[in-house]
């Protein structure tokens, strides 16, 4: 809480069964020159339901009354014991808010009222900015609607007088901007907004994994507003990291992170085969109505040498069970995986992105469940477009694994949209499959198309880089 409560007394004591009772709260202003009570004529029964409340604002020294106002739906700052509740009387997320919004040396005044229908946690208030001449408080439109944009409770106000609100739409898009008052007047600083890009749908041109964000500058420069968009990403969640057994005898021991629509890892056989750690690559999906997260084997050359699918149990202790099967071509057991939650040090240098010096080089892929071998040479040139984007070039080709008949090749030079990130195009992709991308991670380049069916001419795989 940023506003100092110098003092809060209660002007009316009741058990805390009476909760129709009237309800009042005083508290001085953290200049000190003012008392200002809150009084509830109606206490709601459920304290957390908004009811209407008077405001009366007094001299402290004589208590004369300077100003009343009111709010048809402020938040009683008491819980369901009828205690009060200091930060829900005073701050940010309060009944009342003080601050000097405006930069002129005088104290200033929001009060709550109400909150958004279709947004939690995004609360309302009207905004009072002290007269310069009379003592008496006047109602700011343009600050009353920044207050009701602000997600969370009120914009605060720094030591500076920079004005700071973030204001969030639905689950995917935020904008956290700084704003200050010049003569009278709202003036926006600068505003940095976070929008999710979402993942490209079949039949489209582009291939947009998931996990992308459009992330935009705004600024002033030669006296215009000027916005800055530039796509970043992959959003990158907390690794997971766990221990158990493979068919209740093979202790393993593995970590993964999520990096878009990537899952990188690694699994560690800890009292079989060598003890080294085996790199996993894999993506989320769907079996039977339950959500699995997908992980390969990959040998250092390529060969995918075995499957997990895991998931998270719904109740506690929250464990991790699915199955594990060889990545071979006829019919293999599926191995049972019990698993659980270990607390270990992170290893932030296998969760980093890939770095840029790593990027360029050669990828390839053996006999996948397709019969198929890939090779994937890329180089990250060292010019840009004319949209200072870098440039990838690269040759892609697949080939009938055993008799290396050629499949599909492709040779193309295109802007890449990340560091990590290229997407290739109609008319450079093929009218039959369509669009695709390939997102580099940690020791692969990921190729997916929008829509990748079975088929032997589709680009999609996982290419492990070559030393």
């Amino acid at each position: 809480m940023r506003s100092l409560v110098r003092g809060v007394f209660l002007s009316i004591t009741f058990a805390a069964p009476a909760m129709a009772e009237p309800r009042s709260f005083s508290v001085n202003d953290p200049s000190g020159k003012f008392l200002v009570e809150a009084v509830f004529p109606d206490v709601p029964q459920d304290v957390q339901q908004l009811a209407r409340a008077l405001i009366t604002v007094r001299d402290r020294t004589t208590l004369e009354t300077l100003q009343q106002l009111q709010t048809p739906a402020g938040n009683v700052p008491q819980d369901r014991n009828g205690a009060t509740r200091a930060d829900h009387l005073v701050g940010e997320y309060g009944l009342l808010y003080f601050a000097d919004i405006n930069g002129d040396g005088r104290q200033d005044l929001a009060i709550r009222n109400g909150e958004d229908a279709n947004e939690s946690l995004q609360y309302h208030y009207d905004v009072y900015l002290q007269d310069p001449v009379k003592t008496q408080w006047v109602l700011n439109r343009p600050l009353t609607d920044l207050a009701n944009e602000t997600f969370g409770g009120m914009f605060s106000v720094a030591k500076d007088g920079i004005i700071h609100s973030q204001t969030n739409r639905g689950c995917c898009w935020t904008r956290s901007s700084r704003l200050h008052m010049r003569d009278g007047e709202l003036v926006r600083l600068d505003s940095y907004t976070q929008q999710q890009v979402p993942p490209t749908e079949d039949g489209e041109n582009s291939s947009m994994p998931r996990g992308y964000m459009l992330r935009t500058t705004g600024e002033w420069k030669d006296g215009k507003w000027q916005e800055t968009p530039r796509l970043e990403g992959p959003v990158n969640e907390d690794p997971q990291y766990l221990v158990g057994t493979l068919n209740g005898k093979i202790p393993v021991q593995l970590w993964y992170q999520q990096q878009g629509a990537v899952l990188i890892g690694e699994v560690r056989y800890t009292k079989s085969g060598s003890g080294k750690p085996i790199k996993l690559v894999g993506e989320q999906g769907e079996y039977d109505g339950k959500a699995f997260d997908y992980l390969f084997e990959y040998t250092d050359d390529g060969h995918q040498t075995g499957i997990w699918r895991i998931t998270q149990e719904t109740v506690e202790p929250y464990r991790y069970s699915g199955s594990w099967v060889a990545a071979g071509k006829g019919n293999t057991p599926e191995l049972e995986i019990q698993l659980q939650r270990e607390d270990r040090e992170p290893e932030y240098d296998k969760l980093s992105e890939v770095a840029r010096d790593q990027r360029s080089g050669h990828y390839q892929m053996r006999d996948d469940f397709l019969d198929r071998d890939g090779d994937l040479d890329l180089t990250i040139l060292p010019e840009r477009d004319a949209e200072g984007r870098e440039l990838a070039q690269f040759t892609l080709t697949l080939k009938a694994t055993g008799t290396s008949k050629a499949i599909v090749t492709a040779h193309h030079t295109v802007p890449m949209e990340t560091e990590n990130l290229i997407i290739v195009r109609d008319p450079l992709a093929s009218k039959r499959a369509g669009p695709y991308h390939i997102q580099l991670v940690k020791n692969f380049a990921v190729i997916e198309h929008n829509s990748a069916p079975d088929s032997l001419d589709y680009l999609t795989g996982k290419y492990r880089k070559q030393p």
